[in-house]
């Protein structure tokens, strides 16, 4: 027997039925009101800010088509645990091996293969049978923006933070805000990596409800008991003739083609690439300092000027 055939390990099929089992968690928090239809998915690593590390996703797709599997639930709400819904990917070492969770992207260039990768993986969320409510409060920030753009209905508080602070230096996986704001906001917040309150957010459209950090939890549930009041199969017909329309718009492919283009483009400009070569030698800290303190600074200069604004 050769080397090579005794490296082989067995085929193992892994079927759809696999999503309907349950499974014990570490990174989420998986309940199901059998009464109202309703299941929550919290993500639970409040000492990291809830960061979105490989295992945390990878829990947070099961759970997703473990609900959307159940004809007992008809909506799915995801919300964060502790300070903040997510402030992203985890950026201080991802851990496991990511997940396999759709194409893994042959990426010749080195640079492409996450943002297509974790694109497609949103896209979960946008196919699902069931209605997402996402409950945003503290930070919705990079990776996290990106979920919170994918659920169907968004509640938040009025100060959460949402946003993407990494495209100041290293680019966008998913640029979002097209479809979620205006144009001229979209773009305001493409060419700085500023963030919207909650409250902006509301006011321009994007999130369905803005209610006190007291309140959320109980608004989203009883908002939740609202949606569920009408039956999935109903539901997933009106969800998917809704995104059908933007999908003729052309949001997959707009989103595809970004993550394609963007990272790539970013990563070749020298800033980008000095930028880059930072990241791997100075901590998190002294990188965020660097890369967001002149835009703190600004800021201050542009809020001192509005505050003089009567409008």
């Amino acid at each position: 027997m050769s080397e090579q055939e005794e490296s082989l390990e067995s085929f193992e099929i892994r079927s759809a039925a696999w999503y309907h089992k349950k499974l014990k968690y570490a990174e989420i928090l998986f309940d199901v009101d059998a009464d109202t239809h309703i299941a929550t998915i919290t993500l639970n690593r409040p000492e990291k800010m809830n960061a979105m590390n490989h295992l945390l996703r990878a829990e947070l797709f099961h759970a997703l088509k473990h609900a959307d599997l159940n004809p007992d639930i008809n909506v799915i709400i995801i919300k964060g645990a502790g300070r903040c819904f997510t402030a992203g990917y985890d950026l201080s070492g991802m851990g496991s091996e990511e997940p396999d969770l759709g194409n893994q992207y042959v990426d010749t260039s080195s640079v492409t293969h996450w943002a297509r990768y974790v694109v497609q993986q949103w896209f979960t969320i946008w196919d699902l049978g069931k209605v997402v409510i996402g409950q945003l409060h503290g930070y919705a920030l990079a990776g996290g923006s990106e979920l919170a753009s994918m659920c169907d209905l968004l509640v938040s508080t009025p100060d959460c933070q949402i946003g993407y602070p990494p495209m100041r230096s290293m680019g966008v996986d998913m640029l979002w805000f097209p479809w979620n704001l205006p144009m001229r906001k979209a773009l305001e917040l493409a060419v700085t990596g500023d963030n919207i309150t909650g409250e902006e957010a509301y006011r321009l459209g994007m999130v369905n409800y803005c209610i006190d950090s007291e309140d959320i939890d109980e608004f989203t549930r009883v908002f939740a008991e609202r949606i569920a009041l009408m039956n999935w199969q109903l539901a997933t017909q009106y969800k998917r003739a809704t995104k059908k329309a933007y999908e003729i718009q052309g949001i997959r492919t707009a989103l595809d083609q970004q993550a394609h283009y963007t990272y790539h483009r970013v990563a070749e400009s020298d800033y980008g690439r000095e930028m880059s070569e930072r990241f791997g030698t100075i901590g998190l800290k002294d990188y965020f300092k660097l890369r967001d303190d002149p835009y703190r600074e600004n800021k201050e200069r542009m809020d001192k000027i509005l505050s003089k604004q009567d409008r």
